[in-house]
C-alpha cells in the first residue's frame, strides 16, 4: 500500500525514442551499445522516475537539498545500483555498459526535480551542465563503491574511456576541418 503524498507530483509521460532522448543517448556515447541495451536502460531510468514521483521524491529532496552535486551524484549512483540488482534478482541480464548513459538520465531527472522543488539553485545552463558533470564524477564513485561483482575500477574506466572517445568523435566535423571556437576574453 502507498503512503499518500503530502504534495502529489505529476509522473511525465514517457516518450520512448523521443529525438530528444535520442540525442541525449547519443551523446552520452549510447550509440555503441545495442538495442537490447538501450531498452534496458530506458526500463531502468523509467522505473526510477516513477519511484521518485510516485514515493521517494520527499527523500529525494531532503537529501539533495543545499545543491550538494556530491550528495546528489551520489543519490542518482545508488538509485541505478539498486535498480540493477533488483532486476537481476528478477532474472533481468543487465549490462553495465549502459550505467554511466543510465546514471546520467536519472541525474538530469533529479536536477530537474530539485530545480522544480526550488532545492537546487543553477541559474543558467552553463551552471546546470557543470553541476551535472560534478555530479556524474560522484555517482561513478558511488557505483564502485557499491557491492556490484560487476563493477570494478577497470570496468568503470573502460565506461568513462569509451564516453569520452564517443563524446570526442561526435565533436569532430564530418568534413574533417577543423571548427574555430571563439573564447571570451571575460571581460
Amino acid at each position: 500500500m502507498m503512503k499518500e503524498q503530502a504534495r502529489p507530483m505529476p509522473i511525465p509521460a514517457p516518450s520512448p525514442g523521443s529525438p530528444v532522448e535520442e540525442q541525449q543517448m547519443q551523446s552520452l556515447g549510447a550509440e555503441q551499445a545495442s538495442e537490447e541495451e538501450v531498452a534496458q536502460a530506458r526500463g531502468i531510468v523509467e522505473k526510477i522516475v516513477t519511484y521518485i514521483y510516485a514515493d521517494g521524491a520527499p527523500d529525494i529532496l531532503e537529501q539533495i537539498s543545499g545543491g550538494s552535486a556530491e550528495r546528489l551524484g551520489k543519490v542518482a549512483g545508488n538509485l541505478v545500483t539498486n535498480e540493477i540488482a533488483m532486476a537481476e534478482e528478477e532474472g533481468a541480464d543487465i549490462s553495465r555498459d549502459i550505467q554511466i548513459e543510465t546514471i546520467g538520465e536519472v541525474i538530469h531527472e533529479l536536477v530537474d526535480l530539485g530545480m522544480h522543488e526550488g532545492v537546487l539553485d543553477l541559474p543558467d545552463e552553463k551552471a546546470e551542465q557543470a553541476f551535472m558533470g560534478e555530479a556524474l564524477t560522484y555517482a561513478i564513485g558511488a557505483v564502485m563503491d557499491s557491492d556490484d561483482p560487476q563493477v570494478t575500477n577497470e570496468s568503470m574506466m573502460d565506461l568513462v574511456t569509451n564516453m569520452i572517445n564517443a563524446g570526442e568523435q561526435s565533436a569532430q566535423p564530418a568534413n574533417g576541418i577543423p571548427v574555430q571556437q571563439e573564447v571570451g576574453d571575460g571581460s
